[in-house]
């Protein structure tokens, strides 16, 4: 009975429904069944992928830990109770896998050496799950080559049905953000600048050719520049460059970071102090660097607060309408007071 449910599950899935019903029977023979708790742990980040899981229901979650090591390795001792809450607080969701028939971890188990990019718990609640082991699996593939011609033409079809995306985002990988021929042969560091105007553009410009023009330099810097704000779907313009300068409005969560990731973007650098819309626990998760402006000048602080006081003080916004208008009466509120020998505070 376990096989023939294994087998309809597999005449399901979009890598093997396609497949001779020989070699579909035979994999339906080899998976094994797991009723998982929440909190199961079916893969670990890190770890060689010894197996690929074929979801029957429930929601399979993949989270991406600190890179620090001694936090996977605190996840190995803990109680399956206490894994998903751990994996919330330190932990990045990546992505969760949901849906009858879903299949993942099957190309990692093309070969023997490849370690997974997260760790695969059982989330929300109990998961029902079809497991081959990938070992078994490359020997049943290696026993027929009518096998192994089922899984090329498999692995064709999931190919083709993204290529001209795939095509696109290699292209720009390897252009880049142009401006490679004045290198003189040094790395070049490529940048996209997000969220900028003229007076962003008018500042970085000069600055970028001073520091490619010194010959003490290692590398060469190419900026990039787009109006666009920094998101969840903005962060695939980022493809091709190393880095992303950010600004008070551009956002930087957990999905834009995936994103920025995978695009192979390393570093975040944000041209402000205020970092509260970069996810950093993302950033250690991804291993990216996130960089800010640490401090501004205190006198330009200062004074601002002082001009702000003075405006408020002698209605100078109201003041300045009036006058455009030709109107130069003090009356409607338009009296100040002298600050000279008072003290001035700030109250909540």
């Amino acid at each position: 009975m376990s096989s023939e449910k294994a087998l309809a599950l597999i005449k399901k899935t979009s890598w093997f429904k396609n497949c001779s019903d020989e070699f579909q029977a035979a994999l339906a023979d080899k998976v094994e069944f797991v009723d998982a708790d929440e909190g199961h742990v079916f893969v670990r980040e890190d770890d060689i992928v010894d197996k690929f899981m074929i979801l029957e229901s429930g929601i399979l979650g993949r989270t991406k830990l600190s890179a620090d090591p001694s936090v996977k390795a605190s996840l190995r001792d803990m109680k399956q109770a206490d894994i998903s809450g751990t994996l919330t607080e330190k932990g990045v969701l990546v992505d969760t896998i949901e849906g009858e028939a879903t299949i993942t971890g099957l190309l990692h188990c093309m070969s023997d050496v490849e370690s997974s990019y997260a760790t695969v718990t059982a989330r929300g609640g109990p998961a029902k799950v079809w497991i081959m082991p990938a070992a078994e699996f490359r020997t049943l593939v290696a026993s027929k080559p009518e096998f192994m011609f089922d899984v090329m033409a498999a692995m064709a079809n999931e190919v083709r049905s993204g290529s001209k995306s795939l095509r696109s985002v290699m292209k720009k990988l390897r252009t880049g953000g142009g401006g490679d021929d004045d290198a003189d042969g040094k790395d070049v560091l490529r940048v996209l600048c997000y969220d900028t105007t003229s007076w962003v553009s008018d500042v970085f410009k000069p600055a970028i050719d001073k520091f490619n023009a010194s010959d003490k330099e290692a590398f060469h810097i190419v900026m990039d520049f787009t109006g666009e704000r920094l998101g969840q779907y903005s962060a695939t313009y980022a493809a091709g460059y190393d880095a992303v300068c950010t600004f008070v409005n551009d956002v930087a969560d957990a999905e834009t970071m995936q994103t920025l990731s995978r695009l192979g973007v390393k570093m975040i650098a944000q041209r402000a102090a205020g970092f509260d819309r970069i996810d950093t626990k993302a950033a250690r998760a991804y291993g990216m660097t996130v960089a800010r402006v640490p401090a501004y000048s205190p006198y330009a602080v200062a004074e601002h607060a002082v001009s702000l006081l003075m405006a408020v003080n002698r209605k100078t916004p109201k003041a300045n309408n009036r006058i455009k208008m030709a109107n130069f009466t003090l009356d409607g509120g338009l009296m100040g007071m002298d600050i000279h020998g008072k003290t001035i505070g700030v109250s909540k």
